[in-house]
């Protein structure tokens, strides 16, 4: 069984502010976690700005895909200083996971590119954050995981909504639709969101083989 140790002072011990940018305090789990694996494939779906990406490149050894249906120029900027992050550009949920090569954004380095199958299915590690933040695309993912027979684990981001929910995703429907989400999975779940680095709108961690999360539960 291999054991994700996610308590405080562990995490603590991984510093995320040595990837050279001051990042959410929760993007510290995502830097400990790159330091388990080795040699290997990490997926980040939904870049945004890049600083999750950014945390997962911690553990050089590892490459990162990073996957959004948009260039964010921030991302582009922030990425020129990693070497071992791959931006792709195109919906994958649209795209039915039919193996058509993405397209890196203009002055990045190009890699032979793998299909989405291929990235997905061979990474260790996947971090979920992608909009409307309704549960529905979320879903898709997992399915299609699930369906291939995926053996990492996987991140999601906004499991619970949050007080902010409205103001930061538009509305109580999504908040609800995420919920509904998490609370569906058959498979082993951590819900991580009152781990010290946990963010306030929800943190969870779906295992797909033989695996566990030790993390810190706080009491009422």
């Amino acid at each position: 069984m291999m054991i994700f140790d996610l308590r405080e002072n562990v995490v603590e011990q991984t510093s995320y502010k040595a990837i050279g940018r001051n990042l959410e305090h929760y993007y510290a789990i995502l830097v400990h976690l790159s330091t388990y694996f080795t040699d290997s494939v990490i997926v980040d779906l939904g870049t945004n700005r890049g600083g999750s990406a950014a945390a997962l490149s911690y553990n050089k050894s590892n490459e990162v895909y990073t996957f959004d249906i948009a260039i964010n120029d921030e991302a582009i900027s922030l990425f020129e200083q990693y070497e071992n992050i791959t931006y792709l550009i195109g919906n994958c949920i649209e795209n039915n996971w039919n193996g058509q090569p993405q397209i890196n954004p203009p002055g990045l380095r190009i890699r032979p590119l793998k299909s989405e199958r291929e990235i997905f299915l061979s990474s260790e590690l996947i971090f979920l954050d992608i909009d409307p933040h309704d549960g529905i695309q979320e879903a898709a993912v997992l399915d299609f995981l699930v369906e291939n027979d995926y053996k990492g684990i996987m991140v999601c981001d906004d499991i619970r909504g949050g007080a902010n929910w409205q103001e930061t995703h538009g509305n109580s429907e999504s908040a609800r639709g995420m919920q509904e989400f998490w609370s569906n999975i058959s498979l082993p779940t951590y819900d991580v969101t009152d781990n010290k680095y946990g963010s306030g709108s929800g943190t969870g961690i779906i295992c797909f083989d033989n695996q566990e999360v030790l993390y810190d539960v706080r009491l009422p």
